[in-house]
């Protein structure tokens, strides 16, 4: 990994202003690329997944999260380098529920029985009855990997 992009993570991780969830797609992000042959795909969920819940999440939050990114853009140059795909997504669609639709659709894809009303809901469900949208991400792909096909 670039030695920028480590640095700029480890001063990310104790910046109070960012959360758990944009600390996390952060790092995802900044170290993607560092994996030879796509190994990450052994430990993680294929990309179309992992990148379509991070949005799903992002727009239940959206105005908060937007203000980290900006924060990101500011202070963390490299790691925004990587992330900033992601974060125009979410910029740019003032209509989400289009992205959402979207992005409930490419996780159902993945799943048998599935409905895209069915991610949605459980989105909703898990963000409400979580502390923090990281928490409500962790049950959501608890929810992903009982569903699998």
């Amino acid at each position: 990994m670039d030695e920028k992009i480590f640095d700029e993570l480890q001063k990310l991780y104790d910046n109070k202003r960012i959360g758990e969830l944009v600390q996390e797609m952060c790092e995802y992000f900044a170290t993607k690329d560092s994996y030879e042959d796509n190994s990450y795909e052994d430990e993680i969920e294929p990309p179309e997944i992992v990148e379509s819940a991070y949005i799903l999440f992002c727009l239940q939050s959206r105005e908060q999260i937007l203000d980290e990114f900006a924060i990101i853009r500011k202070k963390y140059p490299a790691i925004y380098e990587k992330i900033g795909s992601l974060c125009e997504t979410i910029l740019i669609n003032m209509d989400y529920r289009s992205l959402e639709e979207k992005s409930a659709a490419t996780i159902a894809g993945y799943m048998e029985g599935v409905s895209v009303s069915d991610i949605l809901s459980h989105v909703e469900t898990y963000t409400r009855s979580s502390e923090s949208l990281s928490e409500a991400l962790d049950k959501f792909y608890k929810f992903i990997h009982s569903q699998k096909k």
